[in-house]
């Protein structure tokens, strides 16, 4: 699942940047801030900085621009349908005579409850695992998160085993889960159960990736995950072709 609804209001609006460079400033501001709104969930909040936004208009680049959306995520068993809320924070995006649409930065933090970690777990496994058995066996039944340890324990088959997870960002970028404490029955848990999880969980997150967004910060709070990507140079065209 990815944040097509925040992708095409950014793109959406962005490709009609260009008709308003003889709107008013405080008129500019309340027309996008309307035309993101009407094309977002409702409760999505626009802002654009304390920079003037028709001179940045003239210029052809929009200074900043912020977007955040409430979240629309439904977990039904293993099924999701919606998304996590979100903040998109844009800075410099330049709107050429052709419409295309690239910004500087482009930073998307979004929090994911542990209740779609589970379901997303328990889809990647079932993808992942070709065992019946072992497909069986590893059916998520909980995710609970220890923030003040940087972890998250997955529970299945209700609480008989357990694997505790702490995420890890390297230095080129690169995000994987390592195992740091494993359990079955009171007993260690063996290797291929704690690595098909963790292989599951870092594939389901690669979802949210591209070549044009990287993961720049993965966290453990209260109650889930919280998820940072950013981008440089980032062309909504591509991006928009990337989330269809």
């Amino acid at each position: 699942m990815r944040m097509k609804t925040v992708w095409k209001v950014l793109i959406g609006i962005l490709a009609a940047i260009l008709v308003l460079f003889i709107a008013a400033e405080a008129g500019s501001r309340a027309y996008i801030g309307s035309q993101m709104r009407d094309q977002a969930p409702e409760g999505t909040e626009v802002s654009f900085g304390a920079s003037p936004l028709t001179l940045g208009m003239l210029s052809g680049t929009i200074p900043h621009i912020t977007v955040t959306t409430p979240s629309t995520l439904v977990v039904n068993g293993d099924e999701t349908t919606g998304q996590p809320a979100s903040t998109v924070e844009m800075d410099s995006i330049k709107v050429d005579a052709s419409g295309k649409s690239v910004a500087d930065t482009l930073t998307a933090t979004t929090e994911v409850p542990s209740e779609f970690v589970r379901a997303m777990l328990n889809t990647q496994l079932q993808q992942n695992i070709g065992s019946d058995f072992l497909s069986a066996l590893i059916n998520v039944s909980e995710v609970t998160t220890s923030p003040e340890d940087g972890t998250f324990t997955v529970e299945f088959s209700g609480g008989a085993a357990a694997v505790s997870l702490r995420p890890e960002i390297d230095d080129a970028g690169g995000f994987s889960v390592q195992a740091v404490d494993t359990s079955l029955f009171g007993n260690t848990l063996p290797d291929e159960i704690s690595s098909a999880i963790t292989e599951a969980l870092t594939n389901g997150v690669a979802e949210y990736t591209d070549q044009t967004m990287r993961i720049t910060g993965f966290d453990v709070v209260p109650g889930g995950l919280r998820v940072t990507m950013q981008g440089h140079n980032v062309d909504f065209a591509e991006l928009q072709a990337y989330q269809q």
